[in-house]
């Protein structure tokens, strides 16, 4: 019964705790989304705009992350993108996979419509020169950096914190709550134990087993039932009295056969 109270009282702090999160973002969310749109804009955030065909030279870091974008409509190979360090060697890129294609940058109306085409790591901190020899227009972005300028945000913090912790304290809750109240409403099995009440005779019968089951037990001796002792000296001695009453016996009838021997003898000489 305590720990059901004890759950009742978490559930209701977690319910409660969940629809104080999920108010917090919803009076953030319009704002940290024009935040977030404002400081991920590709058109206002970009490092370096280059049309197609042409090169530019830009300041890069080694502890910085950089990510090549074009527009989802535009055709540019992986192939067409080249980044050159101040002694003329070509810096490998890595081709973004499926799932961080499928991370598009917004414009500034919001609308996710850049697509990463290839992305550098860069050696050290250096002048590059970023070549574009396709066709069409690209950007470069230091995704590093505007990650940092995300977190370093309150409105956007408090927003991400109040989302992602909110919605699943909801759902903890409901599913604990649905499991104690079906806990609670689940028909309670009795247990029911038929127990014979023993009759005198019966006890005796079960706790002295030496017994024979014939004998009717206001006949027997308990004292010398129980006490095994007390019976072999019981039977010794009794043993001993019948001995000695045979004795006695014995000397009884042979005291009187001999005096009848006497009698006979007096008779026939005539006493």
């Amino acid at each position: 019964m305590v720990m059901k109270s004890g759950a009742k009282v978490w559930i209701k702090r977690l319910t409660g705790l969940s629809i104080i999160l999920i108010l917090v973002f919803v009076a953030t969310y319009g704002d940290s989304t024009d935040k977030i749109i404002e400081k991920m804009n590709v058109e206002e955030n970009n490092l370096l705009e280059l049309e197609g065909g042409g090169e530019g030279y830009v300041e890069l870091e080694a502890i910085g992350l950089y990510t090549v974008v074009t527009l989802e409509d535009n055709q540019l190979l992986e192939n067409e993108i080249k980044l050159m360090d101040s002694e003329g060697n070509e810096v490998d890129g890595v081709v973004p996979n499926s799932l961080e294609k499928m991370n598009k940058r917004p414009d500034s109306n919001g609308k996710l419509v850049y697509v990463p085409i290839m992305i550098f790591d860069v050696p050290k901190d250096a002048e590059y020169q970023l070549l574009n020899e396709g066709n069409n227009t690209l950007w470069i972005l230091d995704d590093l950096e505007i990650q940092s300028n995300l977190i370093s945000d309150t409105t956007i913090l408090i927003s991400m914190l109040s989302c992602c912790l909110g919605f699943p304290l909801g759902i903890i809750a409901l599913i604990w709550g649905l499991f104690v109240w079906r806990k609670k409403n689940k028909p309670q099995q009795k247990l029911l134990v038929k127990e014979e009440i023993m009759t005198t005779d019966q006890l005796f019968k079960q706790y002295n087993s030496t017994v024979k089951a014939d004998v009717p037990a206001p006949f027997v001796d308990l004292d010398k039932v129980t006490n095994h002792d007390l019976l072999n000296d019981d039977l010794l001695n009794t043993m001993e009295m019948s001995k000695e009453n045979n004795e006695d016996y014995a000397e009884e009838e042979n005291n009187g056969e001999k005096q009848i021997d006497e009698k006979w003898k007096n008779w026939d000489d005539g006493d």
